[in-house]
């Protein structure tokens, strides 16, 4: 048997060896976040989030809707340099990232067994400053 011959069997069996792994192992399967940034935001996501009294009024005087919270959520980036994850029992994390309105966010949010806390907005640079209590 020739070389062509041989290398086109080969690579028929991987072919067909790779078709039937993703059949019966991989299909229909939703995998786990595995880096330190998907584990945050799929614990974040998978819970009904809980907002404080200081997030609310924020989210009135900066004029965040809940579907902004939301879209920030699936698409955001964990900021580790600038959250809070080793001097308290319960982490908090500071989650960076664009709502469904287009505009850049920075919000504190810390996740608890079987929900998520939005504690914080903070205020970026856009010149607008909301008077909320602490």
């Amino acid at each position: 048997m020739d070389f062509k011959k041989r290398l086109r069997l080969f690579l028929l069996g991987i072919l067909l060896g790779s078709g039937f792994v993703w059949i019966f192992l991989f299909r229909g399967r939703d995998f786990p976040a595995w880096t330190p940034e998907g584990r945050v935001l799929e614990a974040l996501q998978n819970n009904p989030i809980k907002i404080s009294s200081k997030a609310e009024c924020k989210m009135k005087c900066l004029e965040i809707s809940g579907q902004d919270i939301l879209s920030l959520l699936k698409t955001a980036d964990v900021i580790f340099g600038e959250s809070n994850i080793r001097d308290k029992e319960v982490p908090e994390y500071i989650l960076e990232g664009k709502g469904e309105d287009g505009r850049s966010h920075k919000m504190l949010f810390r996740s608890e067994y079987l929900s998520t806390y939005l504690i914080d907005i903070k205020e970026q640079d856009n010149g607008k400053v909301c008077n909320c209590p602490s």
